[in-house]
C-alpha cells in the first residue's frame, strides 16, 4: 500500500515537459486568436449595420473582449520562458515603433495634401505585418544560431 505523500507519476522527461509546454502555448494562441477573429467579425458586423446590438451590448462586448486579451496575455506572459518574452516584448517594440511613423507619417502627408486621409485599418494591418516579421525573424536568427 502507498502512502498519499508518495508520487506515484514517473517525473516528465525534458522533452515531455517541452512538448507540454508548446501544447499550452499553442492552445493559447488558437484560443486568443479565435476570439479575436470572432470579436472582430462581431463588432464589424454591429458596426456595419447588420447585426443590431445596442450601444450598451455592444460597450460591453467590447470591454468583455479587451479584458478577455489581456487576460490571456498576461496568462501567456506568466507561462512562458524569457526567450519567449524576449522575443515578444522585441517584436512589440517593432510594431510600436512602426505605428508610429506610419500612422505620424500618414498624418503629416495627409495634412500636405500627398496623401488621402489616414486609414486606421490600414495603420493596424501594417503594425501587425512588421510585428509579426519582426517577430518570426527574431525565432528564425534563433534557429539559424
Amino acid at each position: 500500500m502507498t502512502s498519499p505523500e508518495t508520487n506515484t507519476n514517473p517525473p516528465l522527461s525534458g522533452e515531455h515537459r517541452l512538448r507540454r509546454r508548446r501544447l499550452r502555448i499553442l492552445v493559447v494562441w488558437i484560443v486568443t486568436i479565435g476570439a479575436g477573429f470572432l470579436g472582430g467579425i462581431t463588432f464589424g458586423l454591429a458596426a456595419s449595420g447588420v447585426l443590431s446590438l445596442s450601444p450598451l451590448l455592444f460597450w460591453a462586448g467590447l470591454a468583455l473582449l479587451a479584458v478577455g486579451l489581456v487576460a490571456a496575455s498576461l496568462w501567456f506572459m506568466r507561462r512562458v520562458d524569457e526567450v519567449e518574452v524576449i522575443d515578444n516584448l522585441w517584436a512589440s517594440f517593432a510594431g510600436l515603433l512602426a505605428h508610429t511613423l506610419i500612422s505620424a507619417g500618414w498624418v503629416a502627408a495627409s495634412a500636405r495634401g500627398l496623401a488621402p486621409a489616414p486609414d486606421v485599418i490600414s495603420v493596424l494591418l501594417g503594425t501587425l505585418a512588421v510585428t509579426f516579421v519582426a517577430y518570426l525573424g527574431l525565432k528564425l536568427r534563433r534557429r539559424l544560431g
